[in-house]
């Protein structure tokens, strides 16, 4: 599945949010039915087939009919169709960009170009391996969090729904008695009982819609900066964009591709922002004449000790290499990152829950202290 956010070199229209939704949920219906694992499995074995001679066509046609589901298939007769038709095997996987990132056309384009499209597969097999390997980790990482914050909602729904009305009528006609969190609670409560049918949807939509937002070219323009500086978020985020830039650029390179393009794919799947313009900048200035670590060795996103050794790298005539070593270093960085931001999440969001609870259920217990001291 592919990560591109934002346009590089060539402007593209800006796709409405009605439009990018309609495009989300057609690409995000196709990755579940043809899930990155088993994309991963049919390039590893064409990438076999083809190096032990068999044609592309071939190839396919053994993938397609061992398709272990109609959708997979479906997927690899798609391809298969669109290459004995003539057309390239890159622009085939093209037509499946829920399915292909853009490294990935790039390299079998390269491999279509020099005649080594079998190596060139087998380039990104082993790119979309580290690629869905780094993907799980940080989905791993996210998955407490995003449980506790469902389950923080699902329990203040219920004692909202369910415990709120029980107290209603004891409350009811001593208003004065209700401090300002009761009263609010009591009213909540009475709007999810008479319009939650529509309540809950609603807010579930505006949610879904505030999250298009921020992965709009705006949206991330507006917070991309500020995740970058969260508390053990921020270092998670910067050591996976450093991670997936310097990889794609290094097998870019190793694979002969033009720097310039590299540089610009680079840019497409850091994920952040920030990121994405220092790469974009670093393009410009490459065109220019300038070497790569110019730029970055003047820029606090990439720590100094790495662009030294790009400006070794690239001196030395040995970049591809070092960029996979900065790479495998990176990795341990995201490891170390994902480790220490569910050591900081995991205890806040118990603290969270449990203070929303807390709240809740103290705004019961009060008011019964004073009606029982208001009756003696």
């Amino acid at each position: 599945m592919t990560d591109s956010m934002y346009d590089l070199g060539a402007v593209r229209p800006q796709a409405s949010v009605f439009e990018r939704l309609k495009e989300w949920g057609h690409n995000t219906s196709r990755a579940m039915q043809v899930p990155q694992d088993q994309v991963l499995e049919i390039v590893t074995q064409l990438s076999i087939m083809f190096e032990t001679g068999l044609n592309l066509s071939q190839a396919l046609e053994v993938l397609e009919q061992q398709g272990a589901t109609p959708h997979l298939t479906r997927f690899v007769g798609d391809i298969r169709k669109a290459v004995e038709e003539g057309r390239p095997l890159s622009a085939a996987m093209g037509d499946q960009p829920w399915a292909f990132s853009p490294v990935a056309l790039a390299l079998v384009r390269a491999g279509e170009a020099t005649g080594d499209l079998g190596g060139m597969l087998n380039k990104v097999a082993e790119f979309m391996e580290r690629d869905i390997g780094t993907r799980k980790k940080v989905k791993g990482a996210m998955a407490y969090p995003i449980f506790m914050a469902v389950m923080a909602v699902c329990v203040v729904i219920f004692l909202l729904v369910n415990v709120f009305p029980k107290f209603a009528d004891l409350f009811g006609d001593k208003p004065e008695l209700l401090p300002l969190p009761t009263r609010f609670f009591l009213n909540l409560s009475e709007i999810l009982q008479e319009h939650g049918a529509w309540v809950l949807p609603s807010m579930a939509a505006v949610v879904g819609l505030v999250v298009t937002l921020i992965r709009t070219r705006e949206g991330r323009r507006i917070c991309d900066p500020f995740f970058i500086k969260l508390p053990a978020f921020g270092k998670l985020i910067k050591a996976v964009s450093i991670s997936r830039s310097f990889h794609v650029l290094g097998v870019m390179m190793a694979a002969g591709l033009n720097v310039l393009e590299g540089l610009s794919l680079a840019a497409e799947v850091s994920g952040n922002r920030k990121y994405v313009e220092l790469w974009t900048l670093t393009k410009k200035r490459v065109e220019n004449g300038s070497d790569i670590s110019e730029t970055l060795l003047n820029d606090p996103l990439i720590p100094p000790a790495e662009a030294a050794m790009i400006s070794l790298g690239e001196r030395s005539g040995t970049l591809p290499n070092v960029l996979g070593k900065i790479t495998k270093h990176h990795e341990k960085k995201v490891e170390a990152a994902i480790k220490a931001f569910v050591a900081v999440i995991e205890p806040a969001m118990t603290i969270i829950m449990g203070a929303v609870v807390a709240l809740i259920v103290s705004s019961l217990i009060l008011p019964m202290f004073k009606i029982s001291q208001a009756m003696k």
